[in-house]
């Protein structure tokens, strides 16, 4: 069984992990093989799911306005994808974003990335119009989830 913690934004499993799924984007999107993701605020907070001492999924919250967090850089590796892991980061990251004063939490994704989309409409997220700076991208697919 998975754990899911709070680490440092400069952990080298959560680092191993954001690489790891930076190359798989750049593969599923054809982007440039030095493509990277905007930096977080820093503010942003940040969860590392665990089984046993081998990191298996990560995932960010990012304040983005006054009541509204962002979940990013949602990554499971690959051989643990199926296994309640991304279920696990979901729920704590909403929970995350309720202990900050999270009203609402929110997320982009990509149309090719259907897995996940099913994961966001599973967990009670919403498609919305697509916010910035994803507005103008067919390839974006944007959610919300009001938070309790």
């Amino acid at each position: 069984m998975a754990t899911v913690a709070e680490c440092p934004a400069d952990d080298g499993f959560l680092l191993a992990l954001l690489t790891a799924m930076t190359a798989e984007l750049v593969v599923a999107y054809d982007l440039p093989p030095d493509a990277r993701p905007r930096p977080l605020a820093p503010a942003s907070r940040f969860l590392l799911a665990r089984e046993g001492s081998r990191a298996i999924g990560c995932c960010a919250v990012e304040p983005v306005a006054p009541g509204v967090y962002e979940l990013k850089r949602m990554f499971v590796a690959p051989d643990a994808r199926g296994t309640g892991v991304s279920t696990a980061l979901v729920a704590e990251s909403e929970r995350l974003a309720r202990s900050g004063g999270g009203v609402r939490i929110r997320l982009e994704t990509g149309v090719r990335q259907p897995a996940a989309m099913r994961l966001y409409e599973r967990a009670g997220y919403r498609r919305v119009p697509n916010f910035p700076p994803h507005e103008g991208d067919p390839e974006s697919v944007c959610y919300e989830k009001e938070l309790a």
